[in-house]
């Protein structure tokens, strides 16, 4: 019996070693997608309507950042600031136009890698 105390004595201590301190994540929020919408032209198009599916989860809008001036958006954000694979759907605002675009987003234990997508709407 004492030797197997030492033994698992000494399996623990082997261990510790590789067990790593506790990660400090900041506060900040990125999103995990951060989209544009433009047309053929390259013209952004404010009035865009963008969504998005992780995994399995339901549709959801994206969130709008809104312009510096005017109405409309100057981008979308997308997902929680989490890892994770994505379909984004954009629509123009009279709705007869679509595109759509799936994108992995890595990451770490804190935060997402934020992916940078820009999204054509066709003619």
């Amino acid at each position: 019996m004492h030797c197997l105390r030492l033994a698992v004595l000494f399996t623990t201590a082997a261990l510790l070693p590789a067990c790593s301190p506790p990660i400090a994540c900041t506060e900040e929020y990125r999103p995990a997608v951060q989209i544009t919408v433009v047309d053929t032209q390259g013209r952004r198009q404010p009035d865009a309507r963008v969504t998005y599916v992780r995994g399995d989860e339901p549709e959801r809008q994206a969130e709008c950042v809104p312009l510096t001036t005017g109405t409309g958006c100057d981008q979308w954000w997308a997902g929680p600031d989490e890892p994770g694979s994505f379909v984004i759907t954009a629509r123009s605002a009279d709705g007869t136009r679509t595109v759509k675009q799936s994108v992995s987003v890595e990451g770490d234990l804190c935060h997402a890698d934020t992916e940078l997508v820009r999204l054509t709407l066709p003619d």
